[in-house]
């Protein structure tokens, strides 16, 4: 068969295309009627409204051919309707597949939350919109997130969360292996409303049995269902969470007693002084936004849901004050690579003006930080983007003593770090890698994102001698950084692989402490250079006389 163009089935990703190749050759599939066209094409599609030509009675053909493999498995066609997806989903080889449009691979079982099981979170008091939902989160993903945020006390309202009539959720330890482990043997495989396929099966209709358009897409990309608002898993929120300084174990934690402690769920908006409608309960809201370079750090001003919203990535001048007084205590409130523009114009915030514009330097110099890390993307350089994740904070167990609000701020006495077992640390950091990654490149995939990027000589001096270093580095990351590639190329890695991935690059870290940190000490001065220059636009037209509402991307 011909290797060109127009032999080439028309799919929109090379994921794709690869998993049809390999579904083809497989023995399951064998002898599957009207594999290729007549162009050698692969025919995909068998569609049961085709009126003519060589191929109008595919879709029949196939249909038998799922008939007698399902006798051959065992199941008998002749009972319900249901024969031929449970055909579809035994024999399926992977348990997983890409989705045509953009690549992304889920599971075919069900397991992914949907509305009903969001409407049930929702309810949860502790529960508010700051908490991201998403259609293709796994649910043992989820479930992790749960416990991280909220801690042991979600194992009381997992029962109901899960209670489906057809099953029967016996008394389980509380801890997140127990759970997990129910979750994949008894849960997912019976099918519950609570939760839905990654690929919903569509035997004879498609080859593999399974839409082309997996959850993520299918809304979007299939013509023949009505267009909803999928959200996405990766924001751009969570883009910039990941890829800042700070304790995020315990940042992520505090956020979550905010939502859930008694202690705050009568406290006032820090707002209120000013007027209008400010409902209780508060969210925690970063006094430094993460968009803008501050640090995902464990203090949380206390905003209504409105106000929190509106804020957006802007400071007032009351934000700046608080982050001054914070940094003066010793508190490291600001992430490496904005820490310069903060020094050089923190002081020059005197109103809302000049807070105002002291965001919108930040914001572009967080677009070239952005860039930076694109450029490390795009080079191969996943070693040392994994360093920059914090990793190191999840071999630690958060507990705060002397929870209490004072003047609509998040406070505590004390915070005890216990150390953690070594197996969930490294899941922790399994989990932070694959997120942090896919996010990342997914974030630069957007074609209409507006950023202003600064670049001049002096920045690219020192960004090219630290790429030069990384190449030297290749010797000892190569075999890391290939590991990493596959989580950027959405494949998906058992658990056990991703743990190890965790814990070989701790060992590299380590042992290259000093190289890694040569590296650093270049963008570093890069990002430098970069306040230089946003330091002297200051007064200019970009920074002075935009509207409030413009700083919104």
């Amino acid at each position: 068969m011909e290797n060109n163009e127009k032999t080439k089935p028309k799919y929109s990703n090379d994921e794709f295309l690869e998993y049809s190749r390999k579904i083809i050759a497989h023995p399951n599939y064998r002898e599957m009627p009207d594999i290729f066209g007549d162009r050698g094409e692969i025919q995909w599609e068998a569609p049961s409204n085709r009126q003519s030509g060589k191929f109008q009675d595919t879709h029949h053909k196939r249909r038998e051919w799922w008939r007698q493999k399902a006798l051959s498995i065992g199941i008998d066609p002749s009972i319900g309707d249901t024969w031929i997806s449970k055909t579809a989903k035994a024999i399926h080889p992977f348990g997983s597949k890409p989705c045509k449009k953009c690549g992304k691979i889920l599971n075919i079982a069900y397991a992914y939350p949907n509305q009903h099981l969001f409407a049930r979170i929702k309810r949860l008091p502790y529960i508010d919109d700051t908490f991201e939902l998403s259609i293709i989160e796994h649910v043992c993903d989820l479930l992790n997130r749960l416990e991280d945020k909220f801690g042991p006390k979600i194992y009381n309202d997992l029962p109901i969360l899960f209670a489906t009539t057809s099953i029967i959720i016996p008394p389980l330890a509380k801890n997140l292996n127990t759970w997990k482990k129910f979750l994949m043997d008894v849960y997912i495989p019976e099918e519950p409303r609570m939760l839905s396929p990654g690929a919903m099966s569509n035997p004879p209709d498609r080859l593999d049995g399974f839409h082309s358009f997996n959850r993520c897409c299918r809304a979007s990309a299939d013509t023949g269902r009505t267009t909803e608002n999928l959200r996405s898993y990766v924001t751009d929120r969570r883009v910039f969470e990941y890829w800042v300084d700070g304790d995020w174990v315990a940042a992520d934690r505090l956020m979550g007693q905010v939502r859930s402690n008694s202690i705050f769920e009568q406290e006032v908006c820090f707002n209120t002084k000013q007027g209008g409608i400010h409902p209780k309960p508060c969210q925690a809201d970063h006094i430094g936004p993460i968009s803008l370079g501050f640090t995902h750090r464990p203090q949380f001003q206390l905003l209504c849901k409105s106000c929190n919203s509106g804020k957006n990535n802007r400071m007032y001048l009351s934000d700046v004050r608080l982050l001054i007084a914070a940094e003066n205590a010793g508190e490291r409130i600001i992430s490496w690579f904005a820490k310069e523009i903060w020094d050089r114009r923190k002081a020059a915030v005197a109103d809302a003006e000049t807070a105002l514009r002291l965001s919108k330097l930040l914001r572009d110099n967080r677009h070239t930080y952005m860039f930076l890390l694109k450029e490390l993307l795009d080079r191969g350089f996943y070693t040392f983007l994994a360093s920059l994740l914090h990793l190191q904070e999840a071999d630690f167990n958060p507990e705060f003593s002397g929870l209490k609000a004072r003047n609509h701020l998040t406070y505590f006495d004390s915070i005890t770090k216990r150390p953690r077992t070594t197996k969930y640390a490294n899941e922790q950091k399994a989990r932070r890698i694959r997120i942090a990654f896919t996010s990342l490149a997914d974030y630069h995939k957007k074609n209409n994102r507006s950023a202003f990027v600064i670049q001049n000589n002096h920045s690219e001096i020192e960004f090219s001698a630290g790429f030069k270093r990384l190449e030297i580095l290749k010797s000892v990351t190569n075999d890391l950084d290939i590991k990493i590639a596959k989580i950027v190329g959405k494949v998906e890695l058992s658990e056990s692989d991703l743990r190890e991935l965790a814990r070989t690059l701790s060992d590299i870290m380590f042992s290259n402490s000093e190289s890694f940190s040569s590296v650093q000490y270049h963008f570093d001065r890069g990002m430098v250079e970069v306040a230089k220059e946003l330091d002297e636009m200051w007064s200019t037209d970009r920074y002075v006389r935009s509207a409030p509402n413009e700083i919104i991307e």
